[in-house]
């Protein structure tokens, strides 16, 4: 008889990523999910919230009757304790924003595993896809590492290329990562069922580590070159980009190098835009 292994997925409730994980592995017969762990009551990730075709991991894990854990303290020996009943081989991590304690590290028989979509050590952290639309990345990738109390540290198990052309949006960058990532999982599962995990340490010297964007880092000013405003937008979209007035700011969504009746004439550090304010958004749909 096929062994089957046991796992206990965590993901954000509304993570369109978690839920690409959740249908590929509930679909793998050789795994069976005995729980899952996703945010508190209330809280929900930032990255899809307003999107269309929004998702709820704890609908869909309650309709297979997999039992659903939203823990505010997922460090607490209480809780850990509660997920030891479930035996499981394997914690599978895809898009948690929590840090696992070493109690939770150590509780499966097998492995800890975090899918990360970024070349790792390099976009290390938070908004990956954003920071790659703003630095015009081409050379990208996913990958899949042991979970460590290093925030994405552990020892790299599995990755794979993503070729970017400089010019994409971060909700396609997003895509593209997401696409090559169930592939790599698709990867790590055959792995698994094999029994021929393997791993190496990451090259701390390489190491990128990056924060969620604050309104700065969507900031356009007199000091902002063309091109890196035109980066700012990128990585911005779908949303705003801010523009920096001389005595407010205004939420942009694109830009022209002709005159724009509705548009705002800018002077960059090395050229002038017109920028289309927000409001003005039906306009160009």
């Amino acid at each position: 008889m096929t062994q089957k292994f046991k796992i206990i997925l965590f993901s954000e409730v509304n993570s369109k990523f978690g839920m690409h994980y959740f249908e590929r592995i509930y679909s793998n017969k050789i795994f069976e999910i005995k729980a899952l762990v996703t945010t508190p009551k209330g809280k929900l990730c930032s990255y899809y919230v307003g999107e269309a075709n929004p998702v709820d991991l704890e609908k869909f894990a309650l309709s297979k009757n997999i039992p659903v854990y939203r823990p505010d303290n997922i460090k607490s020996y209480s809780f850990c304790n509660e997920l030891k009943k479930y035996s499981p081989d394997y914690l599978l991590v895809a898009n948690y924003q929590k840090i696992l304690g070493e109690n939770l590290i150590n509780l499966p028989k097998y492995d800890a595993l975090n899918f990360h979509p970024s070349p790792l050590p390099r976009y290390a952290g938070l908004s990956p896809f954003f920071w790659m639309a703003k630095n015009n990345e081409k050379v990208s990738g996913v990958t899949c590492i042991k979970v460590a109390p290093v925030i994405d540290g552990g020892d790299i198990v599995k990755q794979l290329p993503v070729k970017l052309t400089g010019n994409e949006t971060t909700r396609e960058v997003r895509d593209k990562l997401f696409e090559k990532s169930l592939v790599l999982l698709d990867e790590v599962l055959k792995d698994i069922t094999k029994q021929s995990i393997k791993s190496y340490p990451q090259n701390i010297l390489q190491r990128e580590y990056f924060s969620k964007p604050t309104e700065s880092d969507m900031l356009i000013t007199h000091e902002t070159k063309v091109n890196e405003a035109l980066s700012i937008l990128r990585a911005c979209a779908p949303k705003p980009a801010i523009l920096e007035l001389n005595t407010k700011k205004m939420n942009v969504i694109a830009v022209s190098w002709s005159h724009q009746a509705k548009g705002v004439l800018y002077q960059l550090k090395d050229g002038k835009l017109y920028f289309l304010p927000e409001t003005h958004k039906e306009e160009i749909l």
